[in-house]
């Protein structure tokens, strides 16, 4: 899945219509962390869960 599309279903699924600057921000930190923590790996293709995580 890749970042924008992540974004997007975040959004969704908190029933916002859709992302401010903050929020934004504030989720591609997440998503950054949870790269950097082994959680998640991006690649050309998106981002998938690291097996094993």
């Amino acid at each position: 899945m890749h970042r924008e599309d992540l974004l997007r279903e975040v959004a969704r699924f908190f029933g916002w219509a859709r992302l401010g600057a903050d929020i934004r921000d504030a989720l591609t930190g997440d998503i950054d962390a949870l790269i950097a923590a082994g959680y998640l790996i991006e690649s050309e293709g998106g981002l998938m869960y690291a097996e094993g995580s």
